[in-house]
């Protein structure tokens, strides 16, 4: 009888010890399973973030490290705008801030995720699409960029060659005040009698005359497209734009 007890509580405490270590097991089993899915969602949430915050990082990272030659080229590059009415984005890609014409010539700060960033002006950047830009622009010689001018626009004053690239004082001296002043992001644009100058960090960028009849110079362009025709000069560069029957001309320095 006293060895049927010892037996039954023998057996008894092993069943004990049994479901003991099993709910241990149990125990650091589930406390393993929540550790990997921890480090899984970790793994997930750093691996492939959203486009924007891959720009982001890409800047930021690429503006911390030290300048070199190479990075100094870069900046320095310039870049020409290859269409007409070109969308120039904020920072965030989506807000439209500018639009910019054919043959416009921009400093190219740094090209992220097919994007490039452009300076516009003193104060300003913008980001336009890598597939809207050219760095090749056939050249030719000013005279004939001038010549093809005055063959679109023959009633046009020689001294217009003048005020191109200077400041907005000494030229507003020469023209005394404008009928009309209008802005956007970039640019200032000030109308006189049968033309306007475009100004851009209290400099004069351009000229424009509008509602010209339309012609075509007897020059071939550096790039010709159906809304644009650009002819790219040494230092200035000769732009049209045609709508509906007319064109609008526009002299620029470089």
């Amino acid at each position: 009888m006293n060895g049927g007890r010892l037996s039954r509580a023998t057996t008894r405490k092993r069943k004990r010890v049994f479901r003991i270590t099993t709910a241990l097991a149990l125990m650091l089993a589930l406390v393993g399973i929540i550790a990997f899915a921890a480090l899984i969602d970790k793994k997930q949430d750093s691996a492939l973030p959203e486009s924007d915050e891959i720009a982001t990082e890409m800047v930021d990272s690429e503006s911390e490290q030290p300048a070199d030659a190479d990075a100094e080229t870069e900046s320095a590059d310039k870049i020409y705008i290859g269409q007409p009415y070109t969308k120039v984005y904020a920072d965030d890609r989506v807000t439209v801030v500018y639009e910019a014409d054919l043959g416009d010539r921009f400093e190219r700060l740094e090209t992220v995720s097919g994007f490039v960033k452009v300076q516009l002006n003193e104060r300003l950047t913008g980001w336009v699409t890598e597939e809207s830009v050219t760095t090749e622009a056939t050249a030719l010689s000013d005279d004939e960029v001038i010549a093809a001018w005055q063959q679109v626009v023959p009633n046009a004053s020689e001294s217009v060659l003048d005020w191109i690239g200077k400041d907005l004082e000494t030229v507003r001296a020469e023209l005394g005040s404008p009928s009309a002043v209008q802005r956007d992001q970039v640019n200032e644009y000030h109308f006189y009698d049968g033309f306007f100058l475009m100004v851009r960090d209290q400099k004069v960028r351009a000229v424009d005359w509008d509602k010209q009849a339309t012609a075509t110079p007897d020059l071939q362009p550096t790039r010709e497209q159906a809304t644009g025709i650009w002819f790219e000069g040494e230092t200035v560069q000769l732009k049209l734009f045609p709508y509906s029957g007319v064109m609008r001309v526009r002299l620029e320095q470089k």
